[in-house]
């Protein structure tokens, strides 16, 4: 037998689900790279260059997730039993995504010649 959820939990579950569905991946990296200042919403060929190598490096790294989940099995379906766990892993994709820039960054920076 299912369950019964309240109404209010149950309402929440469809704000979230709605939120979290129409959230992509690549709109919360740009969110927290706006917020750790590497990019603005200013529209210099700098800010312009850095968002679209950020928009292209987080598409790569969507089709690298969707990979690794057909290789792992089938994807999860959103049910309210693993929502949480599908905002986690998005959570974590995002600063997986954050993580591997900040690497490239460092990697594109020059030699110290002190």
């Amino acid at each position: 037998m299912a369950e019964h959820i309240p109404t209010k939990k149950l309402f929440w579950y469809c704000y979230e689900l709605e939120k979290y569905e129409t959230t992509t991946l690549e709109r919360q990296v740009i969110k927290r790279a706006k917020q750790a200042g590497f990019i603005t919403n200013a529209e210099s060929a700098d800010n312009l260059s850095k968002l679209v190598w950020i928009q292209k490096m987080t598409k790569h790294a969507e089709d690298a997730f969707k990979l690794e989940e057909v290789a792992e099995g089938e994807p999860l379906e959103v049910t309210i039993d693993n929502f949480r766990q599908l905002v986690e892993r998005r959570d974590r994709q995002v600063s997986d995504i954050l993580e591997l820039l900040a690497k490239y960054v460092l990697d594109a920076s020059p030699a110290y010649n002190g």
